[in-house]
C-alpha cells in the first residue's frame, strides 16, 4: 500500500469509561511513511486555563498499519505520550484502531475529507483568478 498520509486529518479518541469522545485535528507530513506532525484538541483533562492541548506526533505506516506517538508539548501541563495503532482504510483516508497510554487504552479515528474532483479542480480556478 502506498498511500501518501500527508494532509489535515480531523478524529475522535475515546476513553474506556464511557465519556464523550475527544476530537482532534492532526496534521500529517508523510516521507515515505515516515510520519511527523502536530495535533490540536481542547482540553479535557490538562490544568485549568489551557483550552486546547498541542502535541507532536511521529511514526509510520506500514503495509496499510499506522503507528503514531502523540507527545503533548506541555500547554496545562500535559507532557505524556501516548501510543497510536490502527489500519488504514483500503482507499487511504480513514485509519482506525486502538491508544494507549499509563494503563488506559480507547478506540479511535481519523480521516481526511475527500474533495470531488470537480469542486477542487473549481476551487483551484478560483484561487488561480
Amino acid at each position: 500500500m502506498t498511500n501518501d498520509l500527508t494532509g489535515v486529518w480531523f478524529g475522535e479518541y475515546g476513553y474506556p469509561l464511557g465519556e464523550a469522545p475527544v476530537t482532534f485535528i492532526a496534521s500529517i507530513d508523510d516521507r515515505g511513511g515516515l510520519l511527523t506532525g502536530r495535533t490540536d484538541e481542547p482540553n479535557t483533562f490538562a490544568m485549568p486555563g489551557a483550552a486546547r492541548l498541542f502535541a507532536h506526533v511521529q511514526g509510520a505506516c506500514r503495509d496499510g498499519i499506522v503507528s503514531l506517538t502523540k507527545t503533548y508539548d506541555g500547554t496545562g501541563g500535559a507532557i505524556h505520550s501516548v501510543a497510536y495503532t490502527g489500519e488504514l482504510s483500503p482507499d487511504g483516508n480513514t485509519v482506525a484502531g486502538i491508544w494507549r497510554t499509563r494503563g488506559w487504552s480507547g478506540r479511535f479515528t481519523m480521516s481526511r475529507p475527500v474533495v470531488p474532483e470537480a469542486e477542487f479542480d473549481e476551487a483551484l480556478e478560483t484561487v488561480d483568478e
